[in-house]
């Protein structure tokens, strides 16, 4: 990445993603042994409040019935008695995937990623084409930066399942971290046609089509992620630069405005504009943000000393 996008604090590619584990990664976690405490065999998937909070609850004949619990608690916002009741499910049938898939979302969701990866490669050993898991495993090793192995199972997962809205961006993610920006686009479209078109995959495909030098393109994905949440900061960012990168400085610091101080916006396009060598622009820039704000005045003043050195009209210090 480039001073300028460093500068302007360009966003990075935005997985907008719950969490999640597949297949096909470093190392197999074998399903635990039996031990005669709390919830059984698999207790260590809990973390919740004290299982005695559970202890009057009837005992469950199934693992459907378990796992029905679970749901219905889950709905209620209810995510330890979730816990509980799935976990309660591997206890009358060992290892069942539905049940240990639940369990990893769970985590997943509060950001337990150790907890998470072991739900997921268990119920994976049980049901290995389960491409919900698939795509979670592969989302938590691209957050890891394992990205041999997120692509693989993400891979794996869209070739069970080509609707995987969340598989495919994060597909999307991979490619462009690897410059291949035509089928980064590809996975981002295959994301939006897929499923819900969020604002972070429009993001993401904007971000994309700027690093492969499709401003016009890119401009016009950061206005739909801003369409469907006008408060999203890093298209606002992002939209920023693409506009500083085409010298239209007045439309760049409008967007900048929208999510941080006029002053400080001056000052960040001004940054832009003066790595990009355009030191006239850069200079102007710095000025207002130090008409606008004596507060702001010290590091506008600093950035715009430094034009004058490159403009050769003043000597480094």
């Amino acid at each position: 990445m480039s001073d300028s996008e460093r500068g302007l604090g360009a966003a990075a590619l935005a997985l907008g993603l719950a969490a999640g584990l597949a297949v096909a990664s470093a190392g197999c976690v074998g399903l635990p042994s039996k031990v005669a405490t709390g919830l059984g065999a698999f207790s260590e998937l809990y973390d919740g409040k004290s299982e005695v909070a559970f202890a009057t609850q009837l005992p469950v004949t199934s693992a459907p019935e378990a796992i029905a619990r679970g749901d219905l608690a889950g709905a209620g916002g209810d995510l330890d008695r979730a816990l509980f009741e799935y976990i309660r499910a591997l206890s009358v049938d060992e290892g069942n995937a539905e049940a240990l898939y639940k369990i990893g979302l769970i985590h997943a969701g509060r950001g337990n990623q150790r907890l998470a990866e072991m739900a997921f490669r268990w119920s994976l050993q049980k049901a290995p084409r389960n491409a919900g898991a698939l795509t979670e495993l592969g989302i938590l090793l691209l957050k890891n930066r394992q990205y041999a192995p997120a692509k693989q199972n993400l891979t794996q997962a869209v070739g069970l399942d080509d609707r995987i809205s969340r598989a495919h961006n994060a597909l999307g993610v991979i490619a462009d971290l690897d410059h291949d920006y035509s089928n980064a686009q590809y996975h981002y479209q295959k994301a939006l046609d897929s499923g819900p078109r969020t604002p972070s995959v429009f993001n993401n495909l904007g971000y994309s089509r700027y690093l492969s030098g499709q401003w016009d393109g890119a401009i016009a994905a950061y206005r739909q992620a801003l369409l469907s949440d006008p408060n999203y900061v890093l298209a606002w960012r992002n939209l920023s630069l693409v506009y500083t990168r085409q010298g239209r400085y007045t439309e760049a610091v409008e967007a900048l405005s929208k999510v941080q101080d006029l002053p400080k916006s001056y000052n960040d396009v001004g940054y832009v504009a003066m790595v990009e060598g355009k030191l006239d622009d850069a200079q102007r820039l710095f000025a207002e943000a130090k008409r606008l704000s004596p507060d702001f005045y010290t590091l506008a003043d600093t950035n715009q000393r430094r034009v004058e050195i490159m403009q050769g009209h003043a000597a480094a210090p």
